[in-house]
């Protein structure tokens, strides 16, 4: 039976972790339980233990009067509505999962001192969440955690020095990363197959993923070949690995699958011969909310565009109709091909606190094998290999001068 790290009681309630026995690898599946339990004699509503209802985590590192790692729920500035929150009957309790394994791939090995902090997070409607005392805070006990290297680069002859290395080069967009890493051999893809994981990180920790990524596209087959091994290894990033590789195999020209080729096939019809664009249509919606307004773009295939624009605070958004000459028009579709736009997909459950989540739909011809639909966060569109893609329709549902003035000129 595990061993719980209980916290003292606060209002009623108190948390626990359950830590991982023995030592656990960076990089890895980094995975603690969290367990709440219920002392008081009435129902609690408690957030973050409600299966299936997303949420983010917030990894705060020590700092000066507290000195351990402090991981707490990051949903702080959103309402959250009833089915966000699981209802704790009297002396029970309920147990959910803390995947940590992006907060100490990044932090490495060690030994960690992490504690859980349940911050008072709002709901909607008539719902009364339960939230500590003024003054209170309800904290786990303060575990430890032992954290190794990863044993494949240790056997490879990466050692932390090198890591740290190899990752500034990566955060900084070095022109030497690739060079570097294929000094090493195949420890260098090993390297870069393992850092893709960080693509499920949010925001800007991620940006060492997609560099990543666009490094083992330059590496050839060692590269790809690591990339599937480390896809074995750290099944917590299954999804980032998967689409990694799909994106590798259409760098290397493979064949679109059986599933993508009536897609593929019309969208170099339509790259080719623009007399085929009767039926193309785009529809992109950058932002769609009362925090950022609305910028929403329609793209005809003979070239019609329609922009919607609400600013934040604005009730009434404004429409304007345009006509978008022969060569941006052609921009667009060879950035839908360049883009792999048929393999796009979200990545990660959850963004940061506010971010927009762009959505595109683009119909090629009539039916559903000519139609593809795509929603992600946007981090992975502007990191990604869709970013020069999303930049391009940005511009063209940007109404102002300055907008106008960054697209291709008219033939």
């Amino acid at each position: 039976m595990p061993t719980i790290a209980w916290g003292e009681e606060v209002s009623g309630v108190r948390f626990g972790l359950e830590t991982p026995a023995g030592e656990v690898e960076a990089g890895g599946t980094i995975a603690l339980g969290l367990v709440c339990e219920n002392l008081s004699h009435a129902p609690q509503e408690i957030f973050g233990f409600r299966p299936g209802y997303p949420r983010s985590l917030r990894v705060s590192p020590p700092k000066p009067g507290r000195p351990h790692i402090r991981v707490s729920f990051g949903d702080l500035n959103v309402l959250h509505p009833p089915e966000a929150f699981a209802r704790i009957m009297p002396r029970t309790r309920i147990t959910t999962r803390l995947d940590l394994s992006f907060a100490f791939d990044r932090r490495g090995a060690g030994r960690w001192p992490v504690a859980f902090a349940y911050e008072p997070v709002r709901s909607s409607g008539r719902l009364v969440s339960w939230a500590p005392r003024a003054g209170r805070e309800a904290q786990t006990e303060i575990v430890h955690l032992d954290v190794t290297t990863a044993k494949s680069l240790e056997r490879a002859g990466i050692d932390a020095a090198a890591e740290e290395r190899l990752d500034d080069a990566l955060l900084s967009g070095s022109s030497e990363v690739v060079s570097q890493l294929k000094a090493l051999g195949d420890a260098g893809a090993t390297f870069a197959a393992r850092r893709v994981a960080r693509i499920l990180s949010s925001g800007g920790e991620s940006t060492i993923g997609w560099r990543a990524l666009d490094a083992l596209a330059l590496l050839g087959e060692p590269g790809l070949q690591a990339l599937r091994e480390a896809r074995e290894q750290l099944p917590h990033a299954y999804a980032a690995l998967s689409y990694a590789e799909d994106w590798l195999d259409h760098r290397r020209g493979e064949s679109a699958t059986s599933e993508h080729l009536p897609f593929v096939t019309m969208l170099e019809r339509i790259v080719a011969q623009p007399d085929q664009r009767g039926n193309f249509l785009l529809s992109w919606t950058a932002v769609d909310s009362p925090v950022h307004g609305t910028r929403r773009l329609q793209l005809l295939g003979s070239g019609e565009r329609i922009v919607v624009h609400r600013a934040p605070g604005e009730t009434t958004p404004t429409t304007r109709r345009l006509a978008l000459g022969a060569m941006p028009m052609q921009a667009v579709v060879e950035a839908l091909r360049y883009s792999a736009v048929w393999l796009l997909r979200p990545l990660r459950e959850q963004g940061l606190p506010d971010e927009p989540r762009p959505a595109l739909e683009v119909q090629l011809a009539l039916g559903d094998p000519f139609v593809r639909t795509v929603a992600m966060w946007n981090g992975e569109w502007r990191l990604g290999p869709a970013s020069a893609l999303a930049s391009l329709l940005d511009r063209l549902a940007d109404t102002s001068p300055q907008g106008q003035s960054s697209l291709p000129p008219r033939p």
